[in-house]
């Protein structure tokens, strides 16, 4: 079963499609347009090579007919550069990221609609920077990247929610868990207040939370946390699928932590038994 976007995102997820969409958005027939929307649909089939080769002639066209700080500019660079990432030319793709980003930074300013566009691309350029262990770099676009949505769209809104997952998950990883669990908590009264305590977008950043109280040796709001979080995702999609798994495989962990394996092998065999059904 495929889980529905619930309608109170999808004010955040068209200003994102439609992010630098430039004047074919208005439905011109442009070249450098259809060389990027060809050069998606040959990544998406795997033919990286023809992909590049379009991407670049799509972005020197559009540098040519626009100039080079045209809005139009910054969504080609950022297909090229998503390329390249994929490719692990790492520094390429920093390059064309930055390019993008600058030519937001300088929209902005007499846009402020445009802010959201400057928002994707740090995110971008600091999701570049994690993958390439640059957290000191990638830490500051992330705030910045919240701080623009959260002035944007309210501090109760969902648009700063992948930002502070990233960023939150950054200070996991440096265990830094209290700045981490802040953000998840924060991440959670916001999801509960327009989805509702029931929302299936909720189980990410629950488990998420209670991995950091485990490691924190906090058992029972872990525990708590988790139980939630497999309770709204078998009422979401049922006993038997995937990712329910994933919570599960949490579960286990937390419970070993504590020293209760006989439970903890209890939900081994839930895994276990999941796992199998969807083998192909």
């Amino acid at each position: 079963m495929s889980r529905k976007v619930p309608a109170l995102f999808l004010p955040w997820l068209l200003v994102l499609v439609a992010s630098g969409a430039g004047p074919a958005a208005q439905g011109e027939t442009i070249s450098w347009d259809r060389d990027i929307e060809t050069g998606d649909k040959a990544c998406q089939a795997g033919h990286y090579d023809e992909a590049e080769s379009l991407y670049k002639m799509g972005l020197d066209s559009c540098r040519a007919k626009l100039g080079r700080t045209n809005p139009a500019v910054a969504r080609c660079c950022v297909s090229l550069a998503a390329l390249y990432k994929q490719q692990k030319n790492y520094s390429q793709a920093e390059e064309l990221y930055k390019e993008a980003l600058s030519i937001r930074e300088k929209g902005s300013r007499s846009n402020p609609t445009a802010q959201t566009d400057l928002a994707a691309s740090l995110d971008l350029l600091a999701g570049l920077y994690r993958i390439e262990g640059r957290d000191a770099d990638a830490e500051p676009l992330f705030k910045r990247s919240i701080a623009i949505t959260d002035k944007v769209f309210g501090v109760n809104s969902f648009a700063a929610g992948a930002a502070a997952r990233d960023l939150a998950a950054l200070y996991t990883d440096k265990k830094q868990y209290e700045q981490a669990a802040a953000l998840y908590q924060r991440i959670i009264a916001r999801t509960e207040k327009k989805g509702g305590p029931d929302c299936p977008i909720l189980t990410p950043s629950l488990n998420s939370l209670a991995t950091i109280y485990s490691a924190e040796g906090k058992y029972d709001q872990a525990e708590k946390l988790i139980k939630r979080a497999i309770a709204i995702e078998e009422a979401e999609l049922g006993p038997k699928q995937p990712h329910l798994a994933v919570l599960l495989e949490t579960y286990a962990s937390i419970l070993r932590r504590a020293d209760r394996e006989n439970e903890a092998e209890k939900m081994d065999a839930r895994i276990k038994i999941i796992k199998e059904s969807v083998s192909p």
